[in-house]
This record gives structure tokens, sequence and C-alpha cells, in this order.
């Protein structure tokens, strides 16, 4: 029987990890997740999310492997860089969508390590900490969507391959000033 105490108590854990790791997908949730294309060198690219929490909770943390950091920005008049700041923290309420929206609040991803082109999944980690002072992670995969990053434009293949244009080829009007 003593034998047994021991796998039991394991086995016990390992559901209360389970649960544990449940829950916390049951308290918040990432929707509508996305960015435009950002190209690798950049120095910020601005990403947005919708969050719900069932519980009040405080956005400490965010990562990405497409940035080396990435800041929560406020934003006090919506459409308006002047006003925007970088804030340590959000208050994220239960009940309610939090919404970091484009010329709104959003996430600023700086220092951008790699393409992240149209069509690109971006991974998104946010880490919370609730009422309690428990950690809650939850990640998400962001859309990039919107303009092509210049690699991405069709020309930029035909480019690759060639560096004059094919014989015979018209020469590109000159561009008209106005």
């Amino acid at each position: 029987m003593t034998a047994r105490r021991p796998l039991f108590a394991a086995l016990a854990f390992a559901a209360l990890a389970g649960a544990g790791a449940a829950a916390a997908a049951d308290v918040v949730a990432l929707r509508n997740a996305w960015m435009r294309p950002a190209a690798a060198g950049a120095p910020s690219a601005r990403a947005y999310v919708d969050i719900e929490s069932a519980a009040d909770l405080t956005l400490i943390e965010a990562a990405t492997p497409v940035a080396r950091r990435v800041e929560f920005v406020r934003v006090k008049v919506v459409g308006d860089p002047a006003t925007e700041e970088t804030v340590a923290t959000m208050p994220v309420a239960a009940g309610k969508t939090t919404r970091l929206a484009f010329r709104g609040d959003h996430l600023r991803l700086t220092e951008i390590t790699r393409d992240a082109g149209n069509g690109d999944p971006v991974p998104l980690t946010l880490t919370f900490r609730d009422g309690r002072g428990r950690l809650v992670k939850a990640t998400t995969s962001v859309t990039v969507r919107g303009l092509l990053l210049p690699q991405q434009r069709p020309e930029a293949a035909r480019d690759a391959t060639t560096d004059a244009p094919a014989a015979g080829a018209p020469e590109p009007a000159p561009a008209m000033r106005m």
C-alpha cells in the first residue's frame, strides 16, 4: 500500500497542474491580434490585440521572437502620436474587452530581429498578474497584414534574377513631377 501513495500523489499533482493550466486559459483570451509588416532591423512596429478576461488582471510583460523588447503604449488622444506614453503595466478589467488597437493603446515591438511579412504568423505571449499575485500567461499568433515588404513585391523576384532590363525591353518612362 505504501508504494502506491507516491504514485497517487504524483498523479494527483499532475491532475492539479493540468487543471491550473486549463484555469489560466479560462481567465484570459487574446483575439484579433494583428500587425503591419516589419523588416528586420526596423526600430519598431506596432501590434494590436483584444484582451478578454474573466478576472481583473494587470498586463506586466509581453514577448515575441521578432523583437528584442515589447513596450506598452497608452494614447491619451486617439490618433495623436504626440500623446503616446510608454507605461510599465496596463490594467485589464474583468468582463470587458481591453482593446489595444490601431490609432489607440497598442504594443510597440522594438528592435525588430527578423522580417515579419504579409501572412507570416508571429507568436506573441502576454503575461498578466492577478489580484492574488499569480502570473497568468496567454499566447496567440499575430496575423501580419497590410502593405508588402519590399522583398515580397513581385518586382523583387524579377530584380533578384537580373540587374538589367531584358533585351528589347522599353526604358521606363520618367516620373512626372507636379
